[in-house]
């Protein structure tokens, strides 16, 4: 049996694309390994969801919290409940990653289980370089807000990055969040002046009255059990429920064009055999790295280096002179943004997200501060003034990957990830730390020791591997995402990006494979 549509992947971009494929009426199935929440885990968060989190009985709600693993580097990985579906693993695909930091998801919703849930659009400078504008995108950034939940204040960041969320609401500040925010606005001249623009964070978190709005509960970065928190996962499991057929314990490994259609060959996670599957087109959004290899190994790349772009990240502290009054912890995602565009900096958007005291860093700083000291009233005194700057740096500055299949059997692959680091990654953080050290001066006070910066792949905003509007005859795709002339195969996520710009990768993401799936069906290429 032919499928008219095939979809691999059910990460964001895979999310945007099926809801786009749904809106136009247009008939698809699904194929991925779909790793879920185990059953007993499900029906803890079911048992909680079911009261406020005033009602959970004492104890009853840790087991599904641990608190992520910190170091010195950062948080080491982000669980869900306390699982780490997310980032399992098969014996179909074995990955050594050298000077890089790489993961890969093979879970129902992909690394959307566990992002920072971070929105922001990117704008003409962002996309500079790309076959496409802003206004391209416009329409596709509207539907997908639809589905999407954006809790936003109307405030001076929405001067240059739009909000297309029809009614959107904000999420109460938390006592740290409005301090910042009021200081930053009483030098909003004095800091526009200088390229340095800001305004509440833009989080997929439902802040409206309802269902699953939110109720700060402060387990945002642990998993959330109401929901508020977007997951590509609440969206497949009502698109499953309303019939949509999702082949899940299969892991894509080739695709073969003809003249009438798609041949694609999928290994079942379970006992290794491997099934054949036909499609008059191939949608393929399994993130950059399953992407990646999967082209790479159907277009007969194997040992030959293919280059995955990265937009770095850094991070710093600020302490403020003034203590907040309250460290609530109710909330727990990004509460500011903060955009530094001045060319004594670099030439590209740095992009910053601004995270007040959470119980990571509580512990984080328990760990950094000598015994003597470790006192609670002067531990209170730190954690009212910490803040913690999390900045981006477009792919531009920042060093990249490359991946190569060094070894293909009939059902595995072998993949080499190597990274690269860019000398300037580290001199463009320093500027931008020192940049916003002197705007915040009045504020705060920013260490005057240089930023940590991790790692190429770190930062999960990867991609660029068959840029759109690329000159390469084989490392290059056209704008609705074919690779090396393809004609039926149709890559969706950042794996086309030409550049990864240093705001946030997921709005933009979801928003291009929906605008893709769109021209695909104005195109007539879609039945």
């Amino acid at each position: 049996m032919v499928t008219p549509v095939l979809l691999v992947g059910t990460g964001p971009a895979a999310t945007a694309a099926a809801m786009a494929l749904r809106r136009l009426g247009i008939e698809f199935e699904v194929l991925d390994v779909g790793y879920d929440l185990e059953a007993e885990r499900q029906s803890r968060v079911a048992a909680l969801a079911a009261r406020p989190p005033e009602g959970w009985e004492p104890g009853e709600a840790e087991p599904l919290f641990p608190a992520p693993a910190a170091s010195s580097r950062g948080v080491q990985k982000r669980f869900v409940f306390g699982s780490e579906f997310s980032y399992r693993g098969h014996d179909h695909l074995a990955i050594e990653a050298t000077d890089c930091v790489v993961d890969v998801s093979h879970a129902l919703g992909g690394f959307g289980n566990v992002w920072g849930a971070a929105m922001l659009p990117w704008m003409d400078d962002d996309l500079a370089g790309w076959p496409l504008t802003h206004d391209s995108l416009v329409s596709s950034y509207r539907r997908v807000s639809q589905f999407v939940p954006t809790s936003a204040e109307n405030d001076e960041l929405a001067r240059v990055f739009p909000q297309y969320a029809a009614a959107a609401t904000a999420l109460k500040r938390t006592g740290q969040a409005d301090q910042l925010l009021r200081a930053l606005e009483a030098r909003r001249t004095r800091l526009w002046n200088r390229g340095i623009r800001f305004g509440r964070a833009r989080v997929a978190v439902d802040s409206a009255d309802g269902p699953r709005g939110c109720r700060y509960c402060g387990h945002c970065l642990e998993g959330c059990v109401y929901g508020s928190a977007y997951s590509p996962r609440h969206t497949w499991k009502e698109l499953i429920a309303q019939g949509v057929r999702v082949h899940r314990g299969y892991y894509a490994l080739e695709a073969r064009e003809s003249a009438s259609g798609v041949e694609l060959t999928a290994v079942r996670i379970d006992d290794g055999t491997t099934e054949t599957w036909q499609a008059d087109r191939l949608l393929c959004a399994a993130g950059t790295m399953g992407s990646t290899r999967l082209m790479a190994r159907s277009l007969g790349l194997a040992h030959r280096p293919v280059r995955i772009l990265d937009s770095q990240y850094f991070f710093f502290p600020l302490m403020t002179y003034k203590r907040a009054r309250e460290v609530s912890g109710d909330f727990t995602l990004a509460e500011a943004f903060i955009e530094l565009h001045n060319g004594r900096v670099c030439d590209r958007n740095v992009h910053c997200q601004v995270y007040g005291m959470n119980e990571i860093f509580r512990s984080t700083l328990g760990s950094m501060v000598p015994g003597p000291l470790r006192k609670p009233f002067l531990m209170s005194q730190i954690e009212g003034r910490f803040l913690l700057f999390q900045g981006f740096l477009h792919s531009d500055y920042s060093g990249h990957m490359n991946m190569t299949i060094t070894r293909s059997t009939a059902n595995r692959d072998e993949v080499q990830l190597q990274g690269y680091l860019n000398s300037e990654a580290a001199e463009v953080a320093g500027r931008a730390q020192r940049m916003l050290r002197s705007g915040l001066s009045g504020i705060g006070i920013v260490p005057p020791r240089a930023p940590q910066i991790l790692p190429p792949g770190r930062s999960f905003h990867a991609g660029g591997s068959f840029p759109m509007g690329g000159s390469h005859s084989i490392f290059a795709s056209d704008t609705i995402g074919r690779p090396a002339g393809l004609s039926r195969t149709h890559v969706l996520d950042a794996s086309v990006f030409p550049s990864i710009p240093a705001a946030t990768i997921t709005l933009t993401a979801m928003a291009n494979a929906d605008r893709m799936v769109h021209a695909m069906a104005d195109a007539g290429l879609l039945s």
